[in-house]
């Protein structure tokens, strides 16, 4: 499993949830640092614990990792994607670069983990990908210009990404979170993490998106 780009404290419960329930866990961040951090907390899961450096925001870079994560063995059959750049900016006043670096953590990243994936999933006969989405794919704040556009753009390219995998036994899906997440709330990052199992385990028919409303 791979947890992919947010902030820590969030990556942590699903990362949590999935160590506790047997899961190899491969973490992949643009630093090792905190990660290290971050694996050391998961110890007492008795899980075994590995982490990458790669940047979401060069989508050639991060293939290349991933391709060597890949050549090895016990390659993840579970993919997690949370990477998104998530600066409050608006499209008026993005400049083209902005505009680009944005689109390549937030979509074209997961299509190059999901074009890595693929071979060896094919190869299993199994796998399964969430790209985690967000009520801005709904709802879009021109506040929040880019996020908007990403969570968008992400949630039909894992409908697509679904729709070319399903005949190999590859499941992709979107899990939309729709709301803030906050400790203590309806949207706790540990009641989310369990959302999370849920869909990987999901007995009954595959869905292109799955959803997480705080209910």
């Amino acid at each position: 499993m791979i947890p992919r780009g947010q902030g820590l404290d969030r990556a942590s419960s699903p990362s949590r949830r999935f160590a506790v329930g047997g899961y190899r866990i491969t973490m992949v961040a643009r630093s090792t640092d905190g990660l290290r951090d971050l694996a050391g907390t998961l110890a007492d899961t008795g899980a075994k614990i590995s982490t990458i450096a790669a940047d979401a925001s060069d989508p050639d870079g991060l293939g290349a990792r991933m391709r060597e994560l890949y050549l090895g063995n016990g390659a993840p059959g579970v993919i997690v994607y949370n990477a998104v750049m998530g600066a409050p900016d608006r499209l008026l006043s993005s400049s083209a670069a902005h505009l680009q670096a944005a689109y390549s953590v937030d979509v074209i990243s997961a299509i190059v983990v999901a074009q890595v994936a693929a071979p060896a999933m094919r190869a299993a006969g199994f796998g399964t990908m969430l790209v985690t989405g967000g009520g801005f794919a709904d709802h879009p704040i021109p506040a929040l210009a880019t996020v908007s556009l990403g969570k968008a753009a992400l949630r039909s390219a894992a409908t697509m990404l679904g729709a070319d995998l399903e005949p190999d036994g590859i499941r992709v899906a979107t899990l939309t979170i729709a709301g803030t997440i906050v400790a203590g709330t309806s949207f706790d990052p540990e009641r989310i993490a369990e959302r999370y199992w849920e869909v990987v385990h999901v007995d009954g028919p595959w869905q292109a998106e799955f959803r997480y409303t705080g209910e």
